[in-house]
């Protein structure tokens, strides 16, 4: 409401964040402000107010230990967790998201009562929403050691082995775990009638399920890889160790986040199963663990260092930032794009996007289900983003009709806001305006013409997949190109005068590929499937000449969709 009138087409919010400054209003007050304003919107012409919807939770499952719950919510596009502590009516909630409606939802449905915010760490893979959580319930911010040299905003420094008041039989202790960052901490739920005794372990990037979290990023900023490294063997071995093997491990990320190496999909375990299995944990000698953890990882997405100042600083409330995107018309749309400012983000699927698109834009599919639930053609949507567009692009925004909410919040998951400007009606609008389109046509293994009728008229494959991934099994002479490198290895791997066609796992990446491709100038199609179409339906034109049931398992999920 704060915006209503401010702006021709622009989106606005009704909800306890903008009215009266987080102040939660009653449906009195609503009428009233809506009255009051009615004279001022009435003559704003092609006035749109769009309330942000509440995108999914992604609420996995609910952990139950004799009155004690763990929520577990989970972002498969992010890899990242969040969870909500509870009992007695009281809670916490651990590492939030930015966009935290639904979570405020599920705390009203469950009469629950937010005593804190519990933040493991400066995140730099996502925007966390610990700021407007504190502005619209007044529940304190937590965070580690050294935390007030650098945070911005109110809120509570922790020492280690500090315990924080909960209910009449639990109470949260503080484990200081530098590793990760300098501030890391576990936050341990523990039975006050029972000796303090452990029983819950929010372990953040610490300690993951098969791995453990990365000493290089920006977080760390101040202190080498190798010193990070030595502070987090001294932390597992002397902190996460030494906790009873059943204390129940909960961690901040799983499979798919740049945050640490090999991590596993499972949600929880326990410090038992890890101390057995996990690879991290079984080092004694600290040289040999810095050099384990210090090879191999993967890099570390460019919009991190972004990320970790908007939580240090504290994030914008969500829905008064957004408020200030307005929707254009196609004409206006192609003017800001012909301007050469902007980078141009299309969200719709790699199918509709191939059909008809503006030239020069490139193509994230947006997927399902708010990023809760990746499909085997889906992926990394914001991770992508903050990797290959820099985080102080200005953005034009095109999403099916109906999306435009949930694109915008996704974006300003990783803290992605500068949306210069949201395309109204979508693709539709635009081709009814009858402004130029490009197309192209993806390769379809299955109901179109075998691979060797491409590749014998010249075509060179390109492998856009990491290079663990390419070592295992590949198209026979594909040129590996990842994506993460695209932009520094295109001009040196490839020309202008030959045919490419990008292949990734299952045609999420090498959709990306193509389009940032196609802008640079070069002749690219991609297969639909990705690796998994060759494997299955070619697969004497992979390296090891044999189907993959992995790769199989891959297209049948794909099909059943």
């Amino acid at each position: 409401l704060n915006t209503i009138g401010s702006r021709k087409h622009s989106y606005g919010h009704i909800g306890s964040a903008v009215l009266l400054g987080g102040i939660p209003p009653t449906a009195g007050t609503v009428t009233q402000l809506l009255v009051s304003l009615l004279d001022d919107v009435s003559n704003v012409p092609n006035l749109c107010t769009m309330a942000l919807e509440v995108l999914p939770s992604g609420l996995k499952t609910v952990v139950s230990d004799d009155g004690l719950e763990i929520r577990v919510y989970y972002l498969e596009c992010l890899a990242q967790a969040t969870f909500i502590i509870s009992h007695e009516g009281s809670a916490f909630i651990v590492d939030p998201r930015r966009d935290v409606d639904a979570f405020l939802a599920d705390l009203k449905t469950n009469n629950l009562s937010l005593k804190g915010i519990l933040e493991t760490h400066f995140h730099a893979d996502f925007v966390s929403g610990h700021y407007e959580l504190m502005q619209r319930t007044g529940a304190t911010i937590y965070f580690g050691p050294g935390s007030s040299d650098r945070c911005k905003f109110p809120h509570h420094q922790l020492a280690d082995n500090e315990m924080i008041d909960f209910t009449s039989r639990y109470a949260i202790r503080v484990l200081h775990t530098p590793g990760h960052t300098p501030e890391s901490v576990v936050y341990l739920v523990v039975d006050i009638t029972n000796n303090n005794r452990p029983l819950k372990a929010f372990t953040g990037d610490t300690l993951f399920i098969g791995s453990c979290g990365r000493p290089d990023l920006v977080g760390s900023v101040g202190f080498t890889a190798e010193q990070m490294s030595k502070l987090m063997f001294s932390s597992l071995k002397n902190k996460i160790c030494t906790l009873p093997d059943d204390v129940q491990v909960f961690p901040a990320h799983g499979a798919g986040s740049p945050c640490g190496k090999n991590l596993s999909a499972d949600l929880y375990s326990t410090i038992g199963k890890e101390k057995l299995t996990n690879p991290a944990l079984q080092y004694t000698d600290e040289d040999e663990f810095v050099k384990f953890l210090t090879t191999g990882q993967p890099d570390a997405p460019q919009y991190f260092g972004f990320d970790v100042q908007q939580n240090i600083s504290g994030a914008p409330l969500l829905a008064e930032e957004l408020a200030q995107v307005p929707r254009v018309s196609a004409q206006e749309f192609k003017a800001l794009m012909d301007s050469g400012s902007c980078t141009t983000i299309d969200t719709r699927n790699a199918d509709d996007f191939a059909a008809g698109y503006m030239q020069g834009a490139l193509n994230f599919p947006l997927g399902d289900a708010g990023g809760t639930i990746v499909g085997p053609e889906d992926g990394n949507f914001a991770i992508w983003i903050g990797t290959l567009v820099s985080s102080s692009s200005d953005i034009l925004l095109i999403c099916d009709p109906g999306k435009e909410g949930e694109g915008l919040q996704r974006l300003s998951r990783i803290g992605y806001t500068k949306v210069k400007a949201v395309l109204e009606g979508g693709m539709a609008s635009y081709r009814a305006a009858g402004l130029p389109l490009a197309s192209t046509t993806r390769i379809n293994l299955k109901t179109g013409d075998p691979l060797e009728t491409y590749l014998g008229s010249g075509r060179v494959l390109v492998d856009v997949r990491t290079g663990g991934e390419v070592s295992s099994n590949t198209g026979k002479g594909a040129l590996n190109l990842p994506l993460a490198e695209i932009y520094s290895l295109m001009e040196r791997k490839l020309d202008k005068k030959t045919n490419y066609i990008a292949f990734c796992k299952a045609g999420f990446r090498s959709a990306i590929a193509s389009s940032v491709l196609r802008k640079a100038g070069y002749s690219v199609q991609d297969i639909i499937g990705g690796f998994a179409a060759i494997n299955v339906y070619a697969p004497t034109h992979t390296t090891t000449g044999e189907v993959c049931p992995s790769m199989k398992a891959v297209i049948d999920a794909m099909e059943k969709r």
